[in-house]
Parts: C-alpha cells; structure tokens; sequence
C-alpha cells in the first residue's frame, strides 16, 4: 500500500512539473510575442526580476513601467504591452511577488513599495517615464509620483488602490465579514473563484495555465496574507490621517484614471474620488469590465491608454511651438 501511494505521488509530481514546463513555454511565447525579454537586478532589500523590451531600442523612445497589482505578477501585462512597439517597456515583479525577492521583516505598504521602486529604477538609470499601475500597483504609482515628481511624466491608474470609495465594494465587505479573501488562493478551485471575482470578461486560459496558477499562488499563501495585512493596516491609518488625500492632491503630472464598471474589488466610485483631489486627470469607465481592463480586453485599455500619451505629445509640441 505504502509502495502504491509512493508511486501515485511521484506519478502527480511528475504531471505538475511536465505542466509547469508546458505553461512556462507558452508564457515565453506570449513574452516573444510583445518582444519582451527577462532580466534581473539587485538592489538593496530585493532581488528584482522584470521584463523589458527585446533587443535594440531607439534611444528617443519613451519609456513605460507597466506595475501589476496584488498576488499577480508582471506577466499580467504581457499581451497589453504588446500595443505598445514604440515604447521602452519595462515591467517589473514587484517586491513579494513573482520571482522578486521577499523579506518577512519588511513592511509592503505603499510608502515602502514606492521606495523600492525607486532603488530597481535607479539601477536601471531611468531618468524619465510614463508609470502605468494596475490595482496595488496604482497605488504604489501615484506615492511614487508624488515623491519622485521629477522623474514621472505622467500616471495611468487601472482600476487602482489608494482611497476609499463613496460605495463600498464587494471585497471590502467581504473583508469586514471575517470571510476568507477571494483575492489569495488557498486551493485550486479558489482560482477559478478569483477569476470570476476579478474579472468580468474572463479571457480565455488554456489548459494547464489554471492548475499552475493555483499552484503557484497556494505555495505564495503566507506572503500574500502578510502583504495583504500591509496594505490594509495602511488603508485603515488614512481613513483617519487622509494622508492618501493629501499625496494625491499634490500630484501634477497628467493623469489617466482608467476602471472597468464591473470592478468587484475597487468600485468604480473610486474614479470620484481620485478626479476630486488629482488636480490634472481625466477618466474613462468600461462597461462590462471588472478588475483588470488591460487583461480582460488589452487592445482596447491600451489604445485608451496611447491616446491619452498621445495627447500629452500633442501638448508639448503645441507649447513648444509657441
């Protein structure tokens, strides 16, 4: 008997790793297909793995940092990067996530995550950019914003962190509920709930991209739970100082305030809160799309997106031509 389990368990083990390299191959090809390329960096908390476009890049190209949200990583930007060939991309696993390094001593809130992002941005000698930021990684977007002004050119929140909306969301109630949080997968079938939750135009995942996500994100539970409780100690500290209101009515780059109208983990009425206190934003809101608009439809998020850079060199050679 003893001899049958040992043989069923090596037999599983072998299928998840053949599964592992099947998903990892068709994650290279999505990456060859944006023409990104990994890479890695120390700095001096993290060990930093991103992505970055491929090859020879034309010194005159602007550069975007693409940044994930919560318990995902960068390769959630992979097909809406893709929209953008006359870019510098860069895309980084933010700290305690993917394959970026983890320290149980730190604290992952905004402040802290804005400040790592600065030392990864100083070893990749990036004076001036576009930030992109998606969920938590708008949040840490527009602290970054605020505190290294000099080098952002302007902000594209997706559905992002960082106030408290007039209507609270589906997540927050499940939280202040006490029941278990959809957005940390502690068994395969919560992937398939998270997927739900999260997005409403669910894309396409072909077998076995969903047992390896589970299982990558089941091994990453305990990290997740103490980034979460981070983030959320944080969120409640500015209920009180408003200190989050402050950061953002002293932003003054252009902004992008980009939501899908489905959004279950951020409501949409978040968008009131950050056109009311970011002196120079505009917004736009997708029907029938949830928590991450540049996954559920990319093509679409990142033309919104363009047009709005676009707009921004519109500007700057109107103003220098007068």
């Amino acid at each position: 008997m003893k001899l049958i389990i040992l043989l069923l368990t090596l037999s599983l083990t072998a299928c998840a790793d053949w599964q592992d390299t099947l998903f990892e191959l068709g994650v290279d090809v999505e990456r060859s297909m944006s023409n990104l390329s990994e890479h890695s960096v120390s700095t001096a908390d993290h060990e930093w793995v991103y992505l970055s476009t491929r090859g020879d890049v034309d010194p005159s190209a602007e550069v975007v940092i693409m940044l994930h949200g919560f318990a995902v990583d960068k390769d959630n930007w992979i097909r809406f990067a893709r929209n953008f060939p006359n870019h510098r991309v860069i895309i980084p696993d933010l700290p305690g996530h993917g394959e970026t390094s983890y320290n149980p001593e730190l604290v992952y809130d905004f402040h802290n995550q804005a400040r790592w992002l600065n030392d990864f941005i100083e070893q990749l000698q990036l004076t001036k950019f576009h930030l992109i930021g998606n969920s938590m990684g708008g949040g840490i977007a527009a602290y970054y914003a605020h505190d290294y002004s000099d080098k952002v050119s302007s902000i594209v929140l997706i559905d992002a962190a960082g106030v408290h909306p007039p209507q609270q969301s589906k997540l927050q109630q499940i939280i202040e509920n006490n029941e278990p949080n959809p957005l940390i997968i502690r068994t395969e079938s919560d992937f398939d709930r998270l997927q739900e939750f999260a997005m409403e135009d669910q894309p396409f995942l072909p077998w076995p991209a969903s047992g390896v996500l589970a299982r990558k994100s089941m091994a990453r539970q305990g990290i997740n739970d103490k980034i979460f409780a981070d983030i959320n100690d944080y969120a409640e500290r500015v209920k009180v100082s408003k200190e989050n209101l402050k950061v953002l009515s002293e932003i003054q780059q252009p902004t992008f305030i980009l939501w899908g109208k489905e959004d279950r983990a951020l409501d949409v009425s978040s968008v009131q809160v950050f056109e009311e206190y970011l002196p120079n934003a505009s917004s736009f809101i997708m029907e029938g799309v949830g928590h991450g608009p540049m996954i559920e439809r990319p093509e679409e998020s990142a033309a919104l997106v363009l047009g709005f850079l676009k707009s921004l060199e519109r500007k700057v050679a109107l103003e220098e031509s007068l």
